[in-house]
């Protein structure tokens, strides 16, 4: 795997990380497109592997008009963060077989690179929910790192239950997250992985609410009142202004043009 950056070097040394995994209803990639939009992060270069299909479409932002997307992008954050961040965008699956040859790749350019921290966004196939998650709609986190998971409970994600995790782990051993979090691992590298439960079709809410979990985590971008939810006896409802970027508009395919 290699990087192409496309001004200058990047210093990744002590910085964190945040890219999605190609998954179930695709909410990472789509909550990794929320949080570039609304920040209006630039892309900084791109990630090039054997290992992933090639992918070339139009400029997927607003705010990067003219730039071709491609299928491993990355972009960068200039916030208010104690640690850098880069967020990598994956448009494009593993080729046939190659899933865990991609996550030994990108785990051994991570590890090179320096990066401190390492956050996954992704989701699990909602039909393999147990009891406990059928009448809640929080996000799961899985960590080895005890401080992490510390931290993730008191921002209210709940953890994925051991005997979920081992199944899942087991049953789908070749797919992602799971090699993406054994790879790291190899390296070294505890991830954080925050995870929804979801259905494939409109996964625009679901991706909403993965953002909203990295948001609270990293604390990227304020709330705001809610629109409509002011109250007589109490604050308004908070929420955070995301914006869709505009290859959104074509989530569903083109419109369909008049037969007659």
């Amino acid at each position: 795997m290699q990087f192409f950056p496309h001004d200058g070097a990047c210093d990744f040394q002590g910085a964190t990380l945040l890219m999605p995994c190609v998954a179930s209803a695709n909410v990472g990639q789509l909550a990794v497109d929320l949080i570039i939009a609304t920040l209006q992060l630039p892309c900084v270069g791109q990630l090039e592997t054997t290992s992933i299909l090639p992918c070339a479409g139009l400029d997927a932002f607003d705010h990067q008009p003219g730039q071709l997307a491609l299928s491993l992008q990355l972009f960068e954050h200039h916030g208010q963060q104690p640690k850098p961040l880069y967020v990598l965008q994956q448009r494009a699956p593993a080729a046939k077989g190659c899933q865990q040859q991609y996550a030994q790749a990108l785990a051994h350019w991570v590890s090179d690179s320096g990066f401190d921290e390492v956050i996954l966004a992704t989701s699990i196939d909602a039909t393999l929910k147990r009891d406990r998650q059928i009448f809640t709609h929080s996000i799961n986190f899985i960590s080895a790192d005890t401080d992490k998971a510390h931290q993730c409970r008191e921002l209210g994600f709940e953890q994925l239950e051991a005997g979920l995790m081992a199944d899942l782990a087991q049953q789908q051993a070749l797919l992602p997250p799971w090699t993406l979090i054994e790879a790291l691992s190899q390296q070294n590298i505890t991830p954080l992985c925050l995870v929804a439960f979801a259905s494939e079709g409109n996964n625009a809410p679901d991706a909403v609410h993965v953002a909203d979990a990295v948001n609270r985590y990293l604390k990227l971008v304020g709330s705001q009142p809610k629109p409509g939810s002011q109250v007589a006896d109490g604050p308004p409802a908070m929420h955070v202004p995301w914006l869709p970027p505009m290859s959104w508009q074509c989530l569903f395919g083109s419109a369909a043009r008049a037969v007659y």
